[in-house]
């Protein structure tokens, strides 16, 4: 099996070189993917390769997509040139062998994109392939193609909310609201209040009293009172001299001398 070695310039830049091999068999669309790969092109909105003359002038178009083109040519019956309408072919159905028809080919090819990019390729070598390596690749590269920059995209500024300003009403006057004069006291009502309120005092009054003396109070009483009588003792014995028979008092006393184990 043969293979094609093409080399692709571009028209925009001088310095862009490749060269590619592929295979007679292939189709544009093999050849169409190894070109952006190489070139480092991205997604295309539109693609076509263009068989030319030795000059690059134009001829059949294979495009990329399925589009229709008018075509003007001329009518040997009618011997005039007339406009038709054809369907181009595309390149996924399109193979390179039906369309070599010089062993120095040249097309063009066209790329449409965010980018856009015209290239010359010419095919300049045939030879038998190598059955180790896979095709199509690219075996020479030389310089890149320039990037347009990437825009900045500007932050969408939140709408403005304008803010409702609501009119202050001033507040009427105090004495324009009330007016305290002018209230009617009803006698009615108000001894309706009053004979509610002796009503409610004569109930108090006729609830009986609590006891005041309950059940070990007495008790409690007795204790104080003999808590004050021994204090009363105790302020006596304070004043010994107040007592006129001491010896008597001295008897009385002899017995607490004991130990607290005689007890």
């Amino acid at each position: 099996m043969l293979i094609y070695r093409f080399r692709i310039t571009c028209e925009e830049h001088d310095g862009f070189l490749r060269e590619i091999e592929i295979q007679p068999n292939q189709t544009f669309l093999d050849f169409h993917y190894i070109l952006l790969d190489s070139a480092e092109l991205m997604h295309c909105d539109r693609a076509s390769f263009f068989m030319t003359d030795k000059k690059y002038k134009k001829d059949r178009e294979i495009s990329l997509k399925s589009e229709k083109r008018h075509v003007r040519k001329y009518d040997e019956d009618l011997d005039q040139v007339v406009t038709e309408s054809v369907t181009l072919p595309l390149m996924k159905t399109e193979k390179l062998k039906n369309y070599i028809e010089d062993p120095h080919q040249k097309m063009i090819y066209e790329f449409i994109g965010r980018d856009i990019f015209s290239f010359h390729l010419e095919l300049f070598k045939i030879f038998p392939a190598d059955e180790t390596s896979s095709y199509p690749k690219c075996i020479k590269r030389i310089a890149e193609l320039p990037k347009k920059a990437e825009q900045p995209v500007l932050a969408v500024a939140a709408p403005v909310v304008q803010r409702m300003v609501v009119p202050k009403v001033p507040l009427p006057k105090l004495e324009q609201l009330v007016k305290f004069d002018d209230i009617v006291e009803d006698e009615h009502e108000l001894a309706a209040i009053e004979n509610e309120l002796g009503g409610l005092i004569e109930e108090v009054d006729e609830e009986p009293a609590f006891e005041t003396n309950r059940a070990g109070d007495n008790e409690s009483d007795d204790f104080l009172f003999g808590e004050q009588e021994d204090s009363e003792e105790d302020e006596k014995l304070d004043h010994i001299e107040d007592y006129e028979d001491i010896e008597n008092l001295d008897k009385r006393l002899s017995g607490f001398d004991h130990d607290s184990d005689d007890y």
